[in-house]
Parts: C-alpha cells; structure tokens; sequence
C-alpha cells in the first residue's frame, strides 16, 4: 500500500470514518505483507497506533519497540503484529490460566505456583492451598493473601526470634511467585528458582540465598543490612529496589538497580561495584565484573507480566520462554545471528508469544515426543 493510502487508511480510521472492509483490514493488518518501503515518522506511526489500540476492546501495553536506524515499514509490520496479537488478551495481572485456550500442540503459560520448604522440613505446595493460614512456625504464622502471595505475622506465643529459621520457596519452570518477608521486604521469584532466607528476628544483618532470578524490594533497616548471595557474588543494600538474574545457564549474573544503592561483592577476586539507579552489573563466568547504564525496566519486565525484547540475541529470548513455559527448545539447522525487539504478554500460549518469531522471518513449530513438549526455531 502506497504511503498516502495507508495514511488516509489510518486517518479514517483514528476518525472512526471507515467501512467495515477498511476496519477489518486494518485489525488484521498483521496477516498481510508489508512488501514496499513505507517511509511514515516514528511520531505519525505512534499516533495512529494509539488510535488503533484506543478502538480495540482491551487496553494494550505500548510496545517496546527499538525504531531509530530502522526502515519505518519494518517497524510498522512489527508494532501492528505485536498490538493486533494480543490485543484480545486482559490484563496479565487479572488473566487465570483457566480462562486460556490452549490447542492439543500448543503450550499453556505458567502461573503463580511454588513449594514452601519451612524450617522442620515439612513442604507445602502453595498453588494447592487455600487463602488463609497455610503453616504455623514457633514464632509465626504463615498466611497466604487473596492475590496469591505469602506472608509472615508473628504468632501469640512469644519465643526467642534470635534463633536462625530457615524457610526455602522453590518456583518450578512455568512457575513464580510473590514473597513478603517478615521485616517486610518484598520479593518477586521467577520461574525454575529458589530464595532461602531467614524468618527469625536475628540481630546484625538479613540474608538471603538466591538461586535463579528474583527481584526485590527492600525494606530499610539502616541497622540490620540486606544481603543477597548467589553462587557468585555478595548484594549488599540497606533498603533498595532491584533485580538479579543469577540462572546457571546464562552467561552472567546481572543485577540491576531500580532505586537507592547497592554494592556488589564479587566471592573469588574480592572486586567490589556500587550502583546508581540505572546501572546493570553483569559478573561473567570468568569473574570479570562489568557495569554499564541499561532500561532497568526491561530486567523487571517479568515481574509485571510481560517479555520484554530490546535488541536481545534469540538464544536469551528463548531460554525465557523455555522456564516459562516449561518446554525444550532446538535451533533446526544454524542458530540465527539476530535480535529480537518487542514486547509480549506472559500470560499468553506459546503459539501466541512466538508470533513475534515471525516478524523476523524465522518460523516454529511445537512438537511433544515422549510426553515432552519441544519449540522448534527454523528460517
């Protein structure tokens, strides 16, 4: 379609001046080839766009979307794929996986679901249980709330908190979670990970243990200080908001600040890094610690529902979907040397957060073999 064409399209349509036929095609643009060269300004794009989403009969999440140094009709294909897929999908925090349609080849996304391993050793499955008390410890009572999070009180007895009490929440893949501590530290869990942290009211400094990835919402306590270990580092914070990416099979840890201050503490070579909101330390496996100035909303992407690409390798990308939805991936033939931009809901089938393979002319395929269910990445 020629440039002034799908303007006088788009006008008409932000004007709710068009037929249905116009309506239709512009709601199912992403279906059709956008073969010529479409030079529109990144702000008439967005303008029209927005239009778009306003008329569609669910709000939509702006896409992320990477545009300066890239040709407009590239951008088009992928803006109007992404908003037009999911636009028919509510909110990611008030979607149930009940309410998902999923096809016999297809793959349900995961949901809030974790073990509670508490201090005698005793586990509880938290997706099984109902809202209310859950567990009693000595000192405390274990709740979990309406909106599907754990929480601590202290009981009526009073014992001695200044014994250590250890409690462990392990999220499967196509699992996560949300944790209040007991000095009211906030933490969101991610799929195939686990937090260890103390319940007990010890003097000096709260640790935690993280395996996988977590972000956190510190409480401050300017005498007690925050620490989180991983395999190979030591986060210290006095009461912050930030991320850490620590999965075994990525090539670094990352942690990320959103608010306040945090040092980072590397075990091996004792190097040391303190950063400002903004700022991402990445620790690769050769224990050379990096910083550098990133989008931090982009590392915390998945605690408010969504995948968030911007210009990230497709390896990475894929290895997010597979603890999510729980399922293997093969490359069939080479790997493509490609980054991926966008934006997409977590709460959405695997065939559906795919869609945006597509845009970027690599197609797949969900095959199950044996009782496991395998993506497949070809051009």
């Amino acid at each position: 379609m020629e440039k002034r064409a799908l303007k006088d399209l788009l006008k008409r349509y932000r004007e709710n001046k068009c037929t249905e036929e116009e309506r239709a095609y512009i709601e199912s643009w992403y279906n059709k080839d956008i073969k010529d060269e479409i030079t529109i300004s990144e702000q008439e794009i967005e303008h029209d766009i927005q239009a778009i989403r306003e008329q569609l009969p669910v709000p939509v999440r702006r896409p992320a979307i990477a545009w300066r140094g890239y040709a407009a009709a590239a951008a088009v294909a992928i803006i109007c794929g992404l908003f037009i897929y999911i636009r028919n999908v509510p909110d990611a925090k008030n979607l149930s996986s009940k309410s998902v349609v999923v096809t016999a080849s297809d793959v349900m996304p995961g949901s809030n679901k974790a073990t509670l391993t508490l201090a005698d050793g005793s586990e509880v499955l938290l997706d099984d249980q109902a809202v209310g008390t859950i567990a009693q410890q000595a000192e405390q009572m274990v709740y979990k709330t309406e909106d599907g999070q754990i929480v601590y009180q202290s009981g009526e007895q009073q014992t001695d908190l200044s014994k250590p009490s250890f409690n462990t929440i392990t999220t499967p893949r196509g699992g996560q979670y949300h944790v209040t501590l007991p000095d009211g530290t906030k933490v969101w869990i991610n799929a195939a990970s686990s937090l260890r942290y103390n319940t007990s009211n010890v003097a000096g400094e709260r640790l935690v243990e993280l395996k996988g990835e977590g972000y956190f919402e510190v409480a401050p306590d300017a005498d007690r200080p925050f620490k989180v270990i991983t395999d190979n580092q030591v986060v210290e914070v006095l009461g912050t908001h930030f991320n850490i990416n620590s999965y075994n099979d990525e090539p670094s840890t990352k942690t990320t600040l959103l608010e306040g201050s945090v040092k980072i503490l590397e075990k091996k070579t004792k190097r040391t890094a303190v950063l400002k909101p903004g700022q991402q330390a990445s620790l690769g496996k050769n224990n050379k610690l990096m910083v550098k100035n990133v989008a931090a909303g982009d590392a915390v992407a998945w605690k408010d529902g969504l995948f968030r690409f911007n210009h990230s390798d497709i390896e990475i990308v894929m290895r997010q979907m597979s603890r999510w939805y729980d399922v293997e991936v093969e490359f069939e033939g080479e790997e493509p040397a490609i980054k991926l931009w966008g934006e997409v809901y977590r709460n959405v089938n695997a065939s559906q957060a795919l869609e945006i393979l597509t845009y970027f002319n690599l197609k797949y395929r969900i095959e199950t073999k044996d009782g496991v269910k395998k993506i497949i990445i070809h051009s």
